[in-house]
């Protein structure tokens, strides 16, 4: 089971869309136990729950959750109702699931190595670029699914709309660069969140309007909640609750860039 569910982690972190169907209650005599599972695929079947006509059903079913983008459902049938002579009865929990929320982590310093296995725990398909080769490397970020070694902000230029990215590089111009890049896509990403000071921020924001560029809300500057620390990994779980609060459409959280509206406040760098 544990490798069903890795299977299956391993695809969404991919960009799969599938269906995790379980057999959650079973009367009589029927192919699959409780707890039985599959993950069913467009093209690849993993797992069964008994095999036979249920199973059969189960795939078609689940496809067509799959193709109508439907939510999860509970099933109940008959074994007879698929000609199947057992004489049971099972309910089925068909859990369509779509593919990880992207997100694009620029630069590959200390605070990407502490966000991304956060990231890629809570769902996200990570993709880590950084120009320095000792940064870029696979083996600085394992759970990631892409690690690649370029210019930061002529890689911005690939980012999907929808998608997620964390500005943390090496250096605020960089940072400038990726988030000039970033603004421009459209239909726009679901979450750009780039670090620095209230006073760095600001005059970044104000690098864009005299380029004709117009930050929409969903540039979060300075990054993360506002839930205290500076350290690396304290940025980063700021940073990993933000995305997760923008990805579940929670409204009222504690933004570090609310504080951009707070006037003669002195701030101090989160770099």
């Amino acid at each position: 089971m544990i490798d069903l569910l890795e299977y299956t982690a391993a695809k969404l972190r991919g960009g799969a869309t599938l269906c995790l169907v379980t057999v959650v209650e079973s009367t009589g005599s029927v192919p699959g136990p409780v707890g039985a599972r599959m993950v069913v695929l467009p093209g690849e079947i993993r797992g069964t729950i008994g095999g036979g006509a249920l199973e059969k059903f189960a795939v078609d079913e689940a496809r067509s959750l799959l193709a109508a983008g439907e939510r999860p459902t509970l099933v109940s049938r008959a074994t007879t109702e698929q000609g199947m002579r057992c004489g049971g009865e099972v309910t089925l929990f068909f859990e369509p699931l779509g593919a990880a929320a992207r997100l694009w982590i620029f630069g590959g310093g200390h605070i990407a190595s502490e966000l991304t296995p956060i990231a890629a725990k809570l769902g996200f398909a990570i993709t880590v670029v950084d120009e320095r080769p000792e940064f870029a490397r696979a083996e600085r970020f394992p759970s990631a699914v892409q690690v690649i070694r370029g210019e930061p902000a002529e890689i911005a230029r690939g980012a999907s709309p929808g998608s997620y990215a964390v500005l943390v590089t090496h250096g605020h111009a960089s940072d400038q660069a990726v988030l000039e890049q970033l603004v421009r896509i459209d239909p726009p990403l679901a979450y750009i969140g780039m670090i620095g000071s209230v006073r760095k921020v600001r005059g970044a924001l104000d690098a864009l309007v005299k380029k004709g560029l117009e930050p929409g809300p969903n540039l979060y500057a300075p990054i993360g909640l506002d839930v205290g620390g500076g350290s690396p990994a304290e940025i980063a779980v700021a940073i990993a609750a933000e995305l997760l609060g923008v990805l579940h459409e929670k409204g009222d959280l504690p933004h570090c860039r609310n504080r951009l509206r707070v006037v003669g406040s002195r701030e101090e760098e989160q770099r």
